[in-house]
């Protein structure tokens, strides 16, 4: 009763309050605009800064494909090597640039650009390797991962659909390529599998990608 008495007294106290304004809708459209921009921004700085994990894991995995086996002959070995140091330093180099704009005013979008052409070359390098550094009689399980591991790596490490696509669409291709070409034992089955499994890791990232916008920005 006092709360109800105390609300009376304060209408009649201000009889001319009026409600408060309402938020115009171009203003909330706004609002959505800047937390969608800020919240791709943020995305692609660390999709640039994974420039160096990408770096790491390649070399890591090559040290790995040629200890474990590699090509017929020293000479393809130390070409495939050559190959993926390049796009090892690439990757690195733009790691350098990215911290170095932070004082800068360099764009995100085409340093990002940039770095998902660099991604398309290790995708050409590292399936260059399905002809260079990997044996003729290769196990289907072993080229399946050949092709697929890097990808699953890279899809954690970049958060970039772009930039996964962008490496294993060649890699993928070439790796295929090889297995018909070099007549692996298995192509068919090899490259059946390589394709379910890159591009269905692909789909499966852009669905979960596919989040709405939060509840108070929800506008239509």
């Amino acid at each position: 009763m006092r709360g109800s008495v105390a609300l009376t007294e304060d209408n009649l106290a201000h009889p001319h309050a009026r409600p408060l304004p309402i938020l115009p809708v171009a203003a909330l459209d706004q609002l959505a605009r800047l937390h969608v921009e800020t919240s791709e921004a943020s995305r692609l700085v660390k999709f640039l800064r994974s420039a160096v994990h990408a770096a790491s894991m390649f070399m890591l995995m090559g040290a790995c494909v040629l200890f474990l086996g590699g090509g017929p002959t020293i000479g393809h070995n130390f070409s495939w090597a050559a190959l993926v140091l390049i796009g090892v330093t690439a990757l690195l180099y733009s790691f350098i640039r990215t911290n170095a704009a932070v004082f800068g005013r360099a764009p995100i979008s085409q340093s990002s650009r940039n770095l998902r052409a660099i991604l398309f070359y290790m995708g050409v390098a590292w399936g260059t390797g399905a002809f260079l550094a990997v044996p003729p009689d290769l196990p289907p399980l072993q080229a399946i991962l050949f092709a697929v591991i890097p990808a699953m790596l890279l899809a954690a490490l970049l958060n970039d659909l772009g930039g996964l696509a962008a490496f294993q669409a060649p890699a993928g291709a070439l790796t295929i390529g090889a297995a018909f070409a070099l007549s692996w034992p298995h192509a068919g089955l090899d490259a059946l599998l390589i394709l379910i499994l890159q591009w269905g890791l692909f789909a499966a990232i852009a669905l979960r990608r596919r989040s709405p916008l939060p509840a108070g920005l929800a506008l239509r």
